[in-house]
């Protein structure tokens, strides 16, 4: 450290001519030589604030080099360097540039870099790195960031935004290659379409369907049965006498129930075959072209229940 502070007052003062940055130069000076490196480097900062002298910049380089930000350093040597060209005599001009040379040649091997790719980066992109904004012009070339947590952030208008995370190790160069996807419509989530709500009634109204049919078909037997217990399973002569039954008003009743469960079942399982529809189009809405999928479709016959399966294509 003491080697990019000045050697004396006289010397301090061809570094930082302006009288007020001196004073803060060499408070930090003293500071940072009796350990309290957090106050030096304030006054440091300050110094340069007021003039910014080569000297000031490598010695907040020193700074920053002591906080384990090597890319903050990094970039004070650099800097010292572009400042040092106004620096007058040779002799300390040279001794500066050296100074600053072997500080960036340290670093240099040490430095953790990252290296930003964002496929087809869309109008009106937006990228942070630990909350600062990172210019596009940056994508794709190799930025040294300070050892630590890094945090990225990418976003652009009608497209999802993207937060991803990593640790910044030394000497180690991370790569990321981020893609947007597109924003979904309201009527799509992540992982699948909304249902709509025609489905939700054509399964209600499919299900009250199929229970009064099936109530239908259940009389239905019961009236068979009944007959078949009277008339001994002959219903052409083994009935009792009309006097005592008359077969007339059950099979009327037989007809009804029969004709009841076909029509009640089969609106029944147009409505399931509609709901199962749109639940399977709600989940997911394939591309024009595309098959949109099984489609699983129950049916009721007169004396069994299955499933039809069927695709549809756009």
């Amino acid at each position: 450290m003491a080697a990019a502070w000045p050697a004396s007052a006289a010397a301090a003062e061809t570094a930082v001519p302006d009288p007020a940055a001196l004073a803060l130069f060499e408070s930090a000076r003293e500071l940072v030589e009796k350990g309290d490196w957090a106050a030096g480097c304030a006054k440091f900062e300050a110094s340069l604030m007021v003039y910014a002298a080569p000297s000031t910049m490598l010695n907040l380089a020193k700074c920053y080099e002591h906080e384990g930000k090597l890319a903050k350093a990094w970039s004070a040597y650099k800097r010292s360097l572009v400042l040092n060209q106004e620096t007058p005599g040779a002799e300390r001009k040279s001794a500066l540039e050296t100074i600053a040379k072997e500080g960036i040649t340290q670093i240099e091997p040490k430095l953790p870099r990252v290296k930003l790719t964002v496929v087809n980066p869309p109008p009106g992109l937006y990228i942070t790195r630990n909350g600062q904004e990172v210019p596009a012009a940056m994508l794709g070339s190799v930025i040294p960031v300070d050892p630590g947590p890094q945090t990225i952030a990418v976003q652009a208008p009608g497209f999802r935004a993207i937060r991803t995370s990593f640790t910044a190790a030394e000497g180690r160069t991370e790569q990321l290659s981020i893609k947007l996807e597109p924003e979904r419509s309201d009527g799509a989530s992540q992982g699948g379409g909304r249902i709509p709500v025609w489905a939700w009634v054509a399964a209600g109204g499919g299900v009250a369907l199929g229970v009064a049919a099936a109530g239908f078909r259940i009389d239905q037997a019961r009236v068979e049965g009944k007959q078949e217990a009277l008339c001994e399973g002959d219903l052409e002569n083994g009935c009792p006498p009309l006097s005592q039954y008359n077969p007339a008003e059950d099979n009327a009743r037989k007809k009804r129930d029969f004709a009841l469960f076909v029509g009640l079942g089969a609106g029944g399982v147009v409505a399931l075959g509609a709901a199962v529809t749109g639940f399977v189009l709600g989940q997911k809405s394939p591309s024009r072209g595309a098959s949109a999928g099984p489609v699983v479709v129950p049916w009721i016959g007169p004396n069994i229940a299955g499933a039809a399966i069927g695709s549809r294509f756009q």
